[in-house]
Parts: C-alpha cells; structure tokens; sequence
C-alpha cells in the first residue's frame, strides 16, 4: 500500500455476497474476528464481512475504521435487498437512506458516477416479504451511512443493492449459491462505479492549504472542521476554487473554515428530495423487516 492512496473499503453482510470480489481482486482472508477481513499485499482494498444486522454493521465500521491504518476511507455497501416489483438481480443504487423506526430520511450526495438507476433504501429489523411502494428494503444500510459518516465525507460513502426477492420470489427461496450469483452478474458494472467512488478520496493539490495555514492558530476542533472541509472539497473536484480563496497566515481561523464552508455548501450536487409516496409507503411498513 501507498501512503497517499486512501483505503477503499467494501462492506458485505453475507460472505456469499462478497465472494464476486474477493475472487476478482485474489484477496486473502487477514482477519477472522472479530470481523472477516479479506485484503492482499500492495493492495488499497479490503473486504469486510460483518454479519447480519444493523448492531453488526455498525460495529464493524467503527471497528475497522479505528485500526491503526489511519489514511482516508472511501466506503461502499454492497448486498442484497427486496422491493416490491423491480426485477430480480437489477443492481441499484442507494440515494436516501430510511429508518423504518421513525421514518428520517439520509442523502446520499450521490458525486461519484453510476450507470443504473437509484432508490431509497428502507433499513428494517428482521426479513419481511412485505414491501413499501418506492423503497428497497434491507437490514444493514442505514447503519453502513450513518456509521460511515463519523469517519468519512458523506461524498465517500456509497450503496449498491442487487435486487434479491420481490412480491413475486419470495426471500425464502434464496440461498447462497443464488445469492452469489445475483451479486457477481454485476462485477464489471459496480467496479466501474468503485473506479468514479475511489477516484474521490484521492489526494488533492488542496492539501497545500494545509501548509498555507500552518502559522494560524486553530482549536482541535477546528483542524478537524478544516480537515473535514477539505475532504470534501477534495472529493467535489474543488481544488482550483479552494486555492483561488487566498487562504493565507493573515487570516483568523474562523474566517478561513467560513470561507470553505460557503464554498463546498455552494458546490455540492443538489440531493434527491423525499418523495412523498415514499414516507407514506413507508408509514405502512413500521413493522416491515428485511435479511
């Protein structure tokens, strides 16, 4: 591995999920627990096998984000879930991200480049084969985001979900052998979304404004707002825009962190709005659950 590449991590629920990937990039198996690791030498890539369940994604975030590689992550989601008539095995990507507890929507802001369609995902507790009218349905994607996003730019963080049961094929006739096969029909179309999503997190010219700023005096928490402006920043391709703000010495530390704010706020991609038919479907399925 390199110093400056950043880490692409790839979080699948179910080994058979993951065995597309782990067999195209010839990945070994590193780590058993508390969570399946699989990565390769000179490789920025690991897989990650959490587990089934929110408790368990979430957990395995914080748990392979806090070891002792600290470069940048960008982060992917794959795995299967249900709908009610898309067809079975269509790849789709995540664009908001729904709590069946109470209905609060996440955005994804969708900057890396996708060739299919996207949909709301609808995080549940259990398998269901009961269906809201404009959501996908799983167990582990609202965990992935919003654990992800204490680590990294939201920009980094991305889902793709293969259609695996609808009202037609119920979830009990899957298995892992049909599983697999489902999520490997799409190895070439989600790798070149993985090429656009890695292609975010990495390194910038802007990190020279680090070295501009090295004679300003900031707060812990204000090096972690800047750090925080500048991945973003980084990731919507700003570079010449953040140097041409003319950050330099002279400034207080307030005004340069205002200045990138209005920035990266004034050049992030509109988000897809909550559609009204999804809340509403939504609040029909509260007891909804998903594998």
């Amino acid at each position: 591995m390199t110093s400056e590449s950043p880490i692409f991590t790839i979080m699948f629920a179910l080994n058979c999920e993951a065995k597309p990937w782990v067999d195209f990039y010839r990945l070994k198996k590193s780590v058993d627990r508390p969570f399946t690791v699989y990565t390769k030498p000179d490789l920025d890539v690991e897989i990650v096998i959490t587990g089934i369940g929110a408790s368990a994604m979430s957990t395995a975030v914080g748990w392979i984000a806090g070891r002792a590689d600290s470069r940048k992550r960008v982060w992917l989601n794959l795995g299967i879930a249900g709908h009610l008539d898309r067809p079975i095995g269509e790849p789709v990507r995540v664009h908001s991200y729904i709590d069946a507890s109470d209905l609060r929507h996440n955005y994804s802001p969708l900057v890396a480049t996708w060739g299919g369609d996207s949909e709301a995902l609808l995080s549940v507790n259990a398998p269901t084969n009961s269906f809201p009218d404009a959501a996908m349905v799983d167990m582990e994607g609202l965990a992935f985001y919003r654990s992800a996003s204490m680590f990294s730019s939201p920009e980094l963080i991305e889902s793709i979900k293969v259609i695996s049961d609808n009202q037609e094929h119920s979830v009990e006739s899957l298995n892992a052998t049909k599983i697999t096969q489902l999520m490997g029909a799409h190895l070439t179309m989600v790798n070149r979304f993985a090429d656009s999503l890695k292609a975010l997190g990495e390194p910038s010219d802007i990190a020279v404004i680090e070295l501009t700023l090295e004679g300003v005096r900031r707060t812990h928490s204000q090096q972690l707002q800047l750090d925080r402006l500048l991945e973003k920043a980084a990731a919507l391709q700003l570079n010449q825009a953040v140097i041409d703000l003319a950050l330099h010495e002279g400034l207080e530390f307030i005004d340069v962190l205002s200045k990138l704010t209005k920035l990266v706020e004034g050049s992030a991609p509109p988000l897809k709005g909550a559609h009204a038919n999804e809340v509403q479907a939504a609040k029909s399925v509260t007891e909804v659950n998903h594998g």
